[in-house]
């Protein structure tokens, strides 16, 4: 089996730091098969295999790239017309890893899992099976040698060796996905994201790959393609609130808002219905102005003035003008008031005054 390897900083207890004995309770694992264009996988078996009980961590894991035979079998299911699946009786706490094979046509499918205590049901939302292209041996050869050179540190030898396997056979994303690494070792960044794009437009759907690319979109500030990949991680772990967050504010910068809205409504709702974070308040509440909802508005960039938001003019003058337009004189009055202590001087401080004075 192909290996992709994709170059990410991975935290892992040792075993002697694990729990020796330990009660567990058993819990539910439901999912979803499905192919790289979203369709469902039916009729596929399903298998969760233990990496460890009781421990801290998964390994990061590519389609196809743990050798599972020796892991005990947890459990196992079936997908039914839709792609779900539901194995159950699965020990909590543990770590194991999702594998879906012998499907025709698409090559082993692999997904992490972590599974705490807490919970009855645990959705592993979707492992997105990636094609299968048949390979001659001599390509087969030259991608396992170009893997260990990559491995070993040798970028200029691997990176030969991937140019001949992509003349031999164009648009693989495991070659692409290592070119990126190789250009991540050479600190070019923008060459990099091309290889990853360029995995992620020939079927790559590997969360963590995807991930690691909408931040790269991101910082290169193309925010509707860092949405592209942000979406691939939600739909594979809604919990991902950090992700949920920067498709948000890719979405604010995009000026599309009621998307915006329906991510950073993920967001709160996964903080629990409250958070402390500035920016994440200033963000929503500006959102929430652009779509005229002021009520809500005014809740969150008042929260994160509160809470320090670093102020300037244009924010007072903003979060003044929504307390005139809801009728709420007192806030607007406390909002002005500090808006001309803080500034002696600003371009329409004699109208803020005269407002401040009507009040």
């Amino acid at each position: 089996m192909r290996k992709l390897l994709i170059l990410l900083l991975v935290a892992a207890m040792p075993l002697s730091a694990q729990t020796m004995f330990q009660d567990f309770n058993y819990v539910t694992v439901t999912g979803t098969v499905v192919t790289p264009d979203n369709k469902p996988v039916v009729d596929c078996n399903v298998e969760l295999r233990t990496l460890s009980q009781g421990g801290m961590g998964t390994d990061v894991l590519s389609s196809g790239s743990r050798n599972t035979t020796d892991l005990d079998k947890a459990g196992w299911g079936r997908t039914d017309e839709n792609g779900v699946y539901r194995i159950d009786g699965i020990p909590a706490p543990g770590s194991y890893v999702i594998v879906v094979k012998g499907v025709k046509g698409y090559k082993q499918g692999q997904k992490p899992l972590r599974i705490d205590e807490g919970a009855d049901e645990i959705d592993a939302g979707k492992l997105i099976l990636q094609k299968f292209k048949d390979l001659d041996s001599k390509t087969k050869k030259l991608l396992k040698k170009a893997g260990k050179s990559l491995s070993s540190g040798n970028i200029d030898e691997a990176e030969k060796l991937l140019k001949e396997v992509d003349a031999r056979t164009p648009d693989l994303p495991e070659v692409y996905v290592s070119f990126g690494n190789i250009y991540i070792k050479r600190k070019n960044y923008p060459a990099a994201y091309d290889a990853f794009r360029k995995a992620f437009d020939l079927g790559e759907r590997n969360p963590d790959l995807c991930r690691t690319t909408a931040k790269m979109a991101f910082q290169f500030q193309k925010f509707d393609e860092a949405l592209d990949f942000l979406d691939v991680v939600i739909a594979d772990d809604a919990k991902d609130l950090n992700s949920v967050y920067l498709a948000g504010v890719c979405a604010y910068n995009l000026k599309d808002f009621n998307r915006a809205e329906g991510y950073f409504e993920q967001y709160l709702e996964g903080k629990g219905g409250q958070s402390s974070d500035v920016n994440f308040l200033y963000v929503f509440g500006m959102t929430e102005l652009a779509l005229e909802k002021l009520e809500p508005a005014t809740t969150y960039l008042h929260s994160a003035y509160r809470l320090g938001f670093k102020a300037d003019v244009t924010f007072l003058k903003t979060l003044a003008n929504a307390y005139i337009n809801l009728d709420r004189k007192d806030e607007a009055k406390a909002v002005l008031k500090d808006h001309l202590d803080k500034y002696p001087n600003f371009l329409g401080r004699e109208q803020a005054q005269k407002v401040y004075d009507s009040m």
